[in-house]
């Protein structure tokens, strides 16, 4: 048997049995028998040998060999495993993803973009993350909204953000109100109901007096928390309870007879409780002699135009021209626009002793004709037109130059009204409307807008023009006999040059955009955007630059009243009254950075009678905007907690430091004339009232505020009675509120030990029983007419009884006698008033020139 053939004896040698188990392990693949050709042999080893000679290792080793298979080609591996996340690429070809970071094999091979998206784990923690934030926005923009709505739906807010929020005991926000918005959160060492809420802001939300009781309840009517009445209100309280040595103030209720004493009416200075009717027949198409009607139309365009341009000057003069030089017969409406001109001219020259000044009535029996013949039944009950806007703005104008501001209040808002219905305070896009008139009706939307913020400030009250009914644009700052040149006519007929350079750029521009509570508004600062005011800041100044500047803060003024005085305040903490504060204190600031260096009030030098009356105008309405803005913080407590002072006692200074330089734009010496000459006569005696009032509260509170300036407030205060004093000879109401001012200060000074030797003394005179008292309280025997329709009078010299031509009567002020009146003027003649030092170096010199300096004062 040869070597080859051993294989096959080596087979035939197995049993049947273990043939048939191994069946089962040939059909697995070679490489996975189990059972090998070595091993076989060494197993039937004993069997053969003794039939077979032992054999060399050569031969036994080549024995041994098998012939070993050829190994399949291998084939690419399997990834059997599953991974985690496959990526995106993968995903979109649906093919398996290897897993491999940061890319797998696929995307290696084909080199495409290898990303994994986040895993389940990722997604939810960042879906949670933007659903609350989206929360948070939407709880926070409820809390915004909660201060806006009405009640029932400030409570709907409220109730939905306690039920989903952490329970906040929203009752302790404010004392008055169990509704307060949740949006309040009140720092933990603030508190919401300060002294300074309770000290003028108290009430804001109530009436705390019986308006309809009386006629002279109802003359006065409601008066607000912004009102000099309801400060002087506050003011004899403090005083009262000082002359008798007492702290504190007295409250309401306490007492019934000195409520009646201390009620709204009582501390009323205004003449509203004085008839203005005129008895008998009026002729209503008379007219004055021509040379004094000239002079009643210039004092009208000199002193009230600039400010009240609610006639188109150079149009009306030229028929006023035509109406005098021919016999050409106006409208009816028309001549009364001429009429009210009469009266306001009447009224200021009768305040300033006019040589030209007519009969002492004669500017009511003006108005009387404009009045029947634009106001009648008939009139009130037709369709308003341009002219008929004009009349019942010079109307309302008229009423508030006598006084009579509850008369004017309602006569504005018809004024209002009937521009509305001609759409006067909307821009004006209609192609048939010139120019021109566009801009004429502008100005006199500004008109009705500035004179209804000015009696919303003087009598506390809402205005009828709410936020967002006007988009008339501002007047371009030129006068009417300018806008024919190149400049005016730019912006007049390119409304994207006029947004670029007029609206956009003033301070009251971004008014709107203002935060309802705005985040660190007590640290606000002027951090608005630059405007680019390079243009108008080179234009020279004129009375329609000027007008315009007076709009600007007009608008900013009465986001003040809206923001700090509405009802809404009571459901608001203090906090966030402090921060409307501090944004609105910096609106009033960027307003007087951006004035033209010819309009810089802060800048002392000689001008002329137009630019001086201009600088002073608008300086009196910015020192009246700080003093209305601070006067919530000025209170009995000084609100100053550890070594830095509060912002509440820095927003307190801020009011007295106004009213400070309000009065140091008066000289010391007062001379009433000269003020009416050049100051806006119409409103002059709400400004001292403010400045007066806010300093005599301070002397009542103890000087907490600023205890250092004592004295210098004592000789302001002085200052402001004198000035009332000497304006009291020719305006019954200027009498009335020094009779208020002087009272009070006497009474602290009995009680605090003021020196006031130095006043001007005059007895005081008690006030009527009724509008029209049948008999004056003079002892001399004064005969009384239906001519005495006005009863008081004093706005110009007295004349004796021998001196009263035949036939006129003699009118004289019911509650003040002819020979007091008379020793008023020999006081007067013989006092030289208290001298005392300016205040400080830096208020040395004053608006006014010198008395000998008299006749360059005439325009």
């Amino acid at each position: 048997m040869t070597v080859e053939e051993a294989p096959s004896n080596y087979d035939g040698l197995i049993s049947q049995s273990e043939a048939s188990a191994q069946q089962p392990t040939d059909l697995a693949p070679p490489r996975f028998r189990p059972l090998s050709v070595a091993t076989t042999v060494s197993a039937i080893g004993p069997k053969t040998a003794n039939t077979a000679p032992t054999r060399s290792s050569k031969t036994l080793t080549a024995q041994t060999k098998v012939a070993i298979p050829r190994q399949r080609v291998a084939a690419a591996p399997r990834y059997n495993r599953r991974v985690p996340r496959a990526c995106a690429s993968c995903r979109q070809r649906k093919t398996k993803c290897s897993g491999d970071t940061p890319v797998c094999r696929q995307c290696r091979e084909l080199r495409a973009t290898c990303s994994y998206p986040d895993g389940w784990r990722e997604r939810t923690k960042k879906q949670i993350k933007t659903l609350s934030e989206k929360a948070q926005e939407y709880e926070n923009l409820l809390k915004d909204l909660g201060g806006v709505v009405d009640s029932n739906a400030a409570e709907r807010i409220r109730s939905l953000l306690d039920k989903h929020g952490p329970e906040v005991d929203y009752s302790s926000h404010n004392s008055q109100s169990q509704s307060a918005t949740p949006q309040d959160d009140v720092p933990e060492n603030d508190e919401p109901t300060s002294p300074s809420s309770i000290g003028s802001l108290e009430a804001i939300d109530r009436v705390e007096e019986d308006i309809n009781r009386s006629e002279h309840a109802r003359a006065t009517g409601y008066m607000g928390k912004n009102s000099e009445i309801t400060w002087m209100q506050r003011l004899h309280r403090e005083a009262d309870q000082r002359a008798k040595g007492l702290p504190g103030s007295l409250e309401p209720g306490q007492d019934l007879k000195t409520d009646n004493a201390l009620s709204l009416h009582a501390v009323n200075y205004h003449l509203d409780d004085l008839d203005i009717s005129v008895p008998g027949p009026v002729q209503l198409y008379a007219m004055p002699p021509r040379e004094v009607a000239d002079h009643m139309f210039e004092a009208y365009l000199t002193t009230v135009h600039p400010f009240y341009p609610i006639i188109n000057k150079p149009l009306f003069s030229a028929q006023y021209r035509t109406f005098f030089d021919s016999a050409a017969r106006p409208g009816d409406k028309w001549l009364a626009i001429l009429n009210m001109i009469f009266a306001i001219g009447a009224k200021h020259g009768h305040l300033i002793d006019a040589p030209w000044r007519g009969d002492e009535k004669d500017h009511l029996v003006y108005m009387t004709r404009a009045r029947i013949l634009s106001m009648n039944g008939d009139v009130l009950f037709s369709h308003p037109d341009l002219q008929q806007v004009q009349v019942e703005g010079l109307i309302a104008f008229y009423l508030l130059a006598s006084d009579q501001i509850n008369r004017a209040w309602r006569i504005s808002a018809l004024a209002v009204r009937s521009a509305i219905t001609l759409g006067i305070n909307m821009k004006s896009t209609s192609p048939t409307t010139p120019d021109l008139s566009k801009e004429a009706r502008y100005r006199v939307w500004w008109c009705l807008y500035t004179f209804e913020h000015m009696l919303g400030i003087m009598t506390g009250r809402a205005t009828c023009i709410q936020e967002g009914v006007w988009t008339s644009p501002f007047p371009i700052p030129f006068q009417e006999e300018q806008l024919q040149e190149t400049d005016a006519l730019e912006v007049l007929t390119d409304t994207t040059l006029r947004d670029e350079r007029i609206n956009n750029v003033m301070a009251s521009a971004s008014i709107r955009q203002m935060p309802f509570h705005p985040v660190n508004g007590k640290d606000a600062s002027q951090h608005t955007r630059a405007r680019d005011t390079a243009w108008i800041k080179k234009l020279p100044v004129n009375y329609g630059l000027c007008y315009l500047y007076y709009c600007d803060l007009s608008v900013i003024v009465q986001e003040i009243v809206n923001k700090v005085y509405s009802v809404d305040c009571v459901m608001i903490p203090w906090a966030q009254i402090e921060n409307r504060i501090g944004e609105l204190k910096s609106r009033t600031e960027t307003w007087q950075s951006n004035l033209p260096t010819g309009l810089d009030f802060t800048r002392k030098e000689d001008n002329g009678p137009d630019i001086l009356r201009c600088k002073l105008t608008l300086a009196l309405h910015y020192y009246s905007a700080r003093i209305t803005l601070g006067r919530p913080c000025l209170c009995r407590r000084d609100a100053r907690q550890g070594p830095s002072p509060s912002f509440s006692h820095e927003m307190a200074v801020v009011t007295l430091e106004s009213a400070w330089h309000m009065l140091d734009l008066l000289p010391d010496e007062p001379d009433a004339l000269q003020l009416y000459q050049i100051a806006p006569w119409w409103c002059i005696l709400h400004y001292l009232m403010q400045a007066a009032t806010v300093l005599l509260l301070e002397l009542s509170f103890g000087t907490v505020h600023m205890p250092e300036k004592e004295k210098n407030f004592i000789s302001l205060s002085k200052k402001a009675i004198r000035w009332l004093f000497a304006m009291s000879e020719q305006s019954i109401a200027s009498r009335r509120a020094w009779q208020l001012c002087d009272l009070s200060l006497r009474k602290l000074a009995q009680g605090m030990k003021y020196d006031v030797s130095d006043m001007p003394s005059y007895p005081y005179i008690p006030e009527p029983k009724s509008t029209i008292s049948p008999e004056p309280p003079s002892e001399q025997p004064i005969s009384h007419t239906a001519g005495d329709y006005w009863g008081p009078q004093l706005e110009h010299p007295l004349v004796s009884a021998s001196d009263v031509p035949p036939g006129e009567d003699q009118y004289t002020h019911p509650s003040v006698s002819t020979a007091d009146l008379m020793d008023s003027l020999t006081a007067e003649a013989q006092d030289s008033y208290f001298p005392y030092d300016p205040i400080s170096g830096e208020f040395m010199r004053s608006f006014f020139p010198h008395s000998n300096d008299n006749e360059n004062w005439e325009s």
